[in-house]
């Protein structure tokens, strides 16, 4: 599971940002609900990110994501461009390297995994095993020079482009440590999007070609009152994968007449987006739990009941896997979060986007009462990350 997330000199991210999953030191609030504290370190279940339109939580979710891409989908040939998109409103910036870095629990060991890169090349490349106090580097680059500790990886050092990771090059050759790290990104990490793309990949449409699978699905969705009677899979012509239909009953009065397929494309938004969340936890659990699961404006199409209903869900002690989700809903910020759950992002006006922790704020740890609404503080201003909007201004232009 992810541990740490930073970024730096990436889109709006223009300083070096680190998003947490570690638990805030002596916060005791829905430990046994709302973290793994059976982990070593402990780590948060869901972190909900919040701010202001344009103040760069959709580029957070990016940067993880262009990271991954750079991770499993290697450069094919040695002239291939990266994926590199510098912070443009500086000069010294723009011209600067992109940093990524992970830090991940898996099976009981944790790994620091970095790299530095530009629009050519990767420039630094870091992959650290942290054992207690201890840390053992498996392999270190800084530009041309590669270090490693597993002698078998000598011989694969002149096989190495400057636009490609050593990290996708040692796991082809079987490293174990890099395997581990190889895989989180390739198997453990599912961004969920606002579009359909999740149903384009083989590993979810053959999931849902189990008819047990299906029903498991659709029992979730119908207790989240979506009166769904079954999903279905069909072969279209000039489609490699088949295409998902929901079927849903047709009434005369209160007597079922007969059912309609309708093709999920065509339905709303707020059903597209909560049957990939379904789709996603349920995967989860059939592929062993410990999945990192990410969605840009979670709740954007969902009723304020069914987004708390979501969250309480993924806090659940039944849940076995991690949560990371923006959102503009306020209102999830009294769903039984805890202070180091609830992200801030704004801009200032130089264009940088900052992200901090309601933890961060000595005032919010100190409250001892439990009716204190953080919603109405954050509308208050009290953490900042708020819009300041001039409704005079905007009316004056309209009367123009």
């Amino acid at each position: 599971m992810l541990i740490e997330f930073t970024v730096k000199n990436y889109a709006s991210f223009k300083e070096r940002t680190t998003l947490s999953a570690e638990t805030g030191n002596r916060l005791r609030k829905l430990k046994e609900t709302n973290t793994f504290s059976s982990k070593n370190p402990s780590l948060l279940k869901s972190l909900l990110l919040f701010g202001p339109n344009g103040s760069g939580k959709s580029q957070l979710i990016q940067a993880l994501q262009t990271m991954e891409g750079i991770v499993t989908r290697p450069t094919q040939a040695v002239t291939d461009k990266l994926n590199y998109y510098p912070f443009l409103f500086d000069e010294k910036s723009k011209i600067e390297d992109t940093y990524f870095e992970v830090k991940l629990e898996l099976k009981n060991k944790i790994y620091d995994y970095s790299f530095s890169y530009n629009r050519e090349s990767i420039t630094s490349e870091v992959l650290t095993l942290i054992s207690g106090n201890k840390e053992k580097e498996i392999f270190s680059r800084n530009g041309n020079d590669i270090q490693v500790s597993n002698k078998l990886l000598e011989d694969s050092i002149p096989k190495l482009r400057d636009n490609s990771l050593f990290l996708y090059l040692a796991q082809s050759e079987n490293d174990a440590d890099c395997i581990a790290v190889y895989k989180w990104f390739a198997d453990d990490l599912l961004f969920i999007h606002d579009n359909l793309a999740m149903f384009n990949q083989e590993k979810f449409l053959s999931q849902l070609e189990n008819k047990a699978f299906r029903k498991e699905i659709v029992s979730f969705l119908n207790f989240a009152d979506l009166n769904i009677y079954n999903i279905r899979l069909k072969d279209e012509p000039y489609h490699l994968l088949k295409r998902i239909y929901i079927v849903h009953k047709i009434y005369d009065h209160n007597k079922i007449i007969g059912l309609k397929e309708i093709k999920l494309a065509n339905e709303s938004t707020g059903l597209q987006q909560i049957l990939q969340i379904v789709l996603s936890i349920v995967f989860a659990q059939n592929e062993g739990n410990d999945k990192t699961i990410i969605m840009d404006d979670f709740s954007k199409a969902f009723h304020i009941e069914l987004a708390s209903a979501l969250v309480k869900i993924f806090n659940s002690k039944e849940s076995l896997n991690q949560f990371i989700v923006t959102t503009h809903n306020v209102q999830l910020m009294d769903n039984d979060l805890r202070i180091d759950q609830i992200y801030l992002i704004d801009k200032d006006f130089h264009g940088i986007s900052n992200l901090k922790s309601v933890f961060d704020f000595e005032d919010a740890r100190n409250i001892g009462r439990h009716d204190i609404s953080f919603a109405k503080r954050y509308l208050q201003g009290k953490f900042g990350a708020m819009p300041v909007i001039n409704i005079d201004g905007l009316c004056s232009i309209l009367s123009k």
